[in-house]
């Protein structure tokens, strides 16, 4: 008796076939390593940038905490010489020609007449004056100290030679702090106590 069967599907593969599924395979692998590899790129250049970005952070905090301000400030504005050895004119904020002959002829008022008073500045000059090394003898000799002097929105200027203002006007400078009359400053002298007895100074209240 004759029996009738089905056909079973074949399961085999040519080395043609063969071949084919191979390549497709490592076509697939090698699309999955593309993959991976751009994403550890993209990874790598994002750590990059942030590492570059982070390098550029700690250099500019190290400019920021290595850099000195007094670079532009020649401190020999604020120094006293002997007599007759410095320039009349040690400083000026803004150059101003009839403020600059103001300050030479000693056209001002004391600034410790005006303690406690709030000052509106637009310029700053330093000249030099002839100051006694003692001031309790007649007959002392005299030397070249800095003058200080505040010219103001109101037209009228106020000068010291004491070391407390002399001082701060030296750290106002070294914080490029420098008034004009677009942009003025507002200060307040005033005495404070030291150990050797009293010294003028000012705070700055506005910029």
């Amino acid at each position: 008796m004759k029996m009738n069967t089905k056909e079973k599907p074949s399961t085999s593969f040519s080395i043609d076939d063969l071949q084919e599924l191979a390549e497709a395979e490592q076509a697939v692998d090698t699309a999955a390593a593309v993959k991976v590899s751009e994403d550890e790129l993209v990874s790598e250049e994002a750590a990059e940038v942030a590492s570059a970005d982070h390098r550029q952070l700690r250099a500019l905090a190290k400019v920021n905490t290595t850099f000195d301000m007094s670079a532009d400030i020649d401190h020999r504005i604020f120094e006293t010489f002997p007599l007759n050895e410095s320039n009349p004119i040690r400083f000026s904020a803004t150059c101003d020609e009839v403020r600059l002959f103001n300050a030479i002829n000693s056209n001002s008022e004391a600034v410790a007449d005006h303690l406690g008073e709030d000052l509106k500045v637009i310029d700053i000059v330093v000249t030099t004056a002839q100051v006694s090394t003692d001031f309790n003898d007649d007959f002392a000799e005299k030397e070249d100290k800095p003058c200080v002097h505040f010219f103001c929105e109101n037209g009228t200027h106020y000068a010291s030679v004491s070391n407390g203002i002399i001082k701060s006007t030296e750290n106002l400078l070294l914080c490029r702090i420098i008034p004009s009359p677009e942009s003025p400053i507002v200060i307040r002298c005033k005495e404070i106590k030291t150990k050797k007895g009293t010294a003028h100074t000012f705070d700055l209240i506005s910029r």
